[in-house]
């Protein structure tokens, strides 16, 4: 997903004297080359973003001489055609044109401008997310939907991308499934669906990558990625560096209120249970064998004590079976307390080993927080010496668990994240976000590990304004 550059790539950028090009092939939905356009560019922008959904968008002003890059349905401006963006520079040793992939890009706007001494084209263009999300199209008006419980994440998001003719994308295996029934009506978006089931489990993330494709992933943390810039690129590339503090938007505490865990007809209760080592026994009306338990049932169960370490639930006297959170790992001692009623989801299958577990859930309604204590972080609890606190909800989560995450997330971006500084850069066409790179601050003694959050160009300026944010392993969101 990274371009690697050559040292004949570095060399191009670095030349003092530079021809500078933009290419813009003009695709068909089956991103077949149409024809190039022609013509002198006036002006352009880039912007990309790693927080927005539309993670790249372009705009540009050309002079053109052919009339069928007119705007029109039998032209080649038209909302069913894509455009493929491409920067270049002839090599100063070779003469030759070298091009870099910049976006893949949809029409959002077009405007015409004839005088008797010009014709301009003005484009404004975003990544495919436009098609999806209700810029352009996307929406399933009137289409009713639900996907049901118990089916495999990655299989539902590729029956979604065959629907909405999407044949180019790149899923990582989440071994997720769909918690419960997600119900859609009205006019829902394909990105809506997709933002619904992404935002079931923290951190991961769905966008469409420079040449169109669509990129479902974890988020990356930076811990293991290479790191694919240093001072060695920038110190000959970086013109100046700026240091924006801005303190709105910064909370070390963030509470996240997750879904009611509300027990249906189908679910069972037990409002008394016995505890004898490390299991509790409980009894439940018509359960002989767990045979008798569907994949992801509730029980909600009135504990008598507190928690020992590796806690486990027999069931009117079968085989103990284990309490897991949902990454797996086996119950603390003490996290659940006594006379509380906690509520349990059944896995039949949560592993290749284990074929029988209980998730704790959490209790009557799924609740995390997270207080971000690292002393390496300069808006840290520790740091300040008082709190932040953000309150959110998200009625879609439903443990304990996943609510923690997601406000350990959470406060990740509203303090490492905002934790930033600005380059502007001579231009670095195959700069990503989310990419790991080394730089030496102004008045810094050594190098530091940042990420890039965002950046924005000009290509006749050809430079680029760059922003970072401190990479730091200490972060738990990081290193866990």
């Amino acid at each position: 997903m990274y371009y690697s550059p050559t040292q004949s790539d570095i060399g191009i950028i670095k030349q003092t004297e530079k021809e500078i090009f933009v290419k813009i092939e003009l695709l068909n939905r089956q991103f077949k080359i149409l024809e190039s356009l022609q013509g002198s560019l006036i002006s352009d922008s880039l912007n990309v973003d790693s927080g927005s959904k539309q993670r790249r968008t372009y705009s540009c002003e050309m002079q053109i001489s052919d009339a069928s890059f007119f705007i029109g349905n039998d032209k080649k401006i038209w909302i069913d055609k894509y455009i493929r963006v491409y920067y270049g520079i002839k090599s100063a040793r070779t003469k030759s044109i070298v091009w870099w992939l910049i976006g893949t890009f949809t029409y959002v706007d077009a405007s015409y401008h004839y005088n008797a001494d010009t014709n301009t084209v003005s484009l404004s263009c975003a990544d495919l997310m436009a098609d999806f999300d209700g810029t352009k199209q996307g929406q399933l008006t009137g289409y009713s939907l639900t996907i049901p419980a118990r089916e495999d994440v990655r299989s539902t998001l590729i029956a979604l991308l065959n629907q909405a003719g999407i044949t180019k994308y790149l899923i990582e295996s989440a071994e997720k499934e769909i918690p419960y029934d997600l119900e859609f009506s009205g006019s829902v978006t394909y990105c809506d669906i997709w933002t619904k089931i992404c935002d079931l489990y923290d951190a991961w993330e769905f966008y469409f990558d420079v040449d169109g494709s669509f990129i479902w992933r974890k988020i990356p943390t930076g811990l293991s990625d290479p790191v694919l810039a240093d001072d060695t690129l920038f110190g000959d590339l970086c013109l100046d560096e700026t240091v924006n503090a801005s303190f709105s938007g910064i909370y070390n505490v963030t509470e996240v209120w997750g879904k009611v865990l509300e027990l249906t007809q189908n679910d069972r209760y037990a409002d008394s249970s016995e505890l004898s080592g490390d299991t509790y026994q409980i009894t439940l009306e018509g359960v002989s064998s767990l045979e008798d338990f569907h994949h992801l049932d509730r029980i909600g169960i009135k504990l008598c004590a507190d928690s020992p370490y590796g806690a486990k639930v027999s069931i009117n006297g079968l085989e103990p079976i284990p309490i897991f959170h949902d990454d797996g790992t086996v119950v603390a001692d003490g996290r659940m307390k006594m006379d509380t009623t906690y509520v349990f989801s059944y896995r039949r299958n949560a592993g290749e080993e284990i074929q029988n577990c209980l998730y704790l859930l959490g209790q009557y309604q799924a609740y995390g927080i997270y207080k971000e204590t690292n002393p390496d972080c300069p808006f840290s609890v520790d740091s300040l010496g008082y709190e932040i606190v953000n309150r959110l909800n998200y009625d879609h989560l439903y443990s304990d668990d996943l609510c923690f995450n997601q406000a350990q997330y959470l406060t990740y971006q509203t303090t490492a994240m905002m934790d930033t500084i600005n380059l502007n850069l001579i231009l670095i066409p195959w700069l990503d976000v989310n990419q790991k790179v080394i730089y030496t601050s102004h008045g810094a003694s050594q190098p530091r590990e940042y990420l890039i959050k965002s950046f924005n160009w000009s290509t006749l300026d050809g430079t680029m304004s760059v922003t970072l944010y401190k990479f730091l392993e200490s972060f738990s969101f990081v290193n866990k």
